[in-house]
């Protein structure tokens, strides 16, 4: 094989090469992307306001109640019949509790999660993080629904990195890893119904 051959190869790879580090390059100095995130929603827990034997079970899980809607029954051990009702509007979730169950005082019974104030919890990695602030234009991706793109703005960057949260990270042995600070994203559904704990990617754009 002719020696202009392999020149030629030779050139055609550093120029690809090239080329795929320029890309990443322009991608990096314009955007952070995290495939590390999730849908989460604030909720309250509903819980006995006394001991006794639940009576009945009014909802299910999914089902969306408004405040003030009966979701229980509870028969104390007096004969007494307590309404336990929803404290918030929302849609049941984490139903833990089933009729003819015994209950005391304050044991929770469901969970109501606000699912049209969901938002997006996304990990940046510590090395990125300085490059995201608050307002900025993002791009989100959930697995429920594939080659949909969801428009959204950084709502918030946490104060301190996720091993720092937590306490089980306080103790022992230190280990230089890298770090992910956590950043909250709010999003717009566009009419679609968000379910807390999903999987999503996020592109943020500087």
């Amino acid at each position: 094989m002719p020696k202009w051959v392999f020149a030629l190869v030779a050139i055609l790879g550093v120029l690809t090469l090239g080329g795929i580090a320029g890309f990443y390059s322009w991608n990096q100095a314009r955007y952070v992307d995290s495939s590390y995130a999730f849908v989460t929603a604030p909720y309250v827990w509903v819980s006995a306001s006394g001991s006794g034997m639940v009576n009945q079970v009014l909802v299910h899980t999914g089902e969306d109640v408004k405040a003030g809607t009966e979701v229980a029954r509870i028969t104390t051990f007096a004969g007494k019949t307590l309404i336990v009702a929803a404290p918030k509007s929302g849609t049941v979730g984490s139903l833990g509790v089933a009729s003819g169950a015994n209950v005391s005082s304050g044991t929770d019974l469901m969970a109501i999660i606000q699912l049209r104030q969901s938002h997006i919890m996304a990990e940046i990695p510590e090395t990125r993080s300085r490059k995201v602030a608050v307002g900025q234009a993002v791009n989100v991706t959930l697995s429920a629904f594939p080659g949909t793109t969801f428009t959204g703005r950084v709502a918030h960057i946490g104060a301190a990195t996720l091993s720092t949260l937590s306490p089980l990270l306080q103790v022992g042995s230190f280990a230089k890893e890298q770090e992910w600070v956590p950043v909250t994203i709010s999003v717009n559904p566009t009419g679609q119904r968000l379910v807390a704990g999903e999987n999503a990617s996020v592109r943020i754009h500087f």
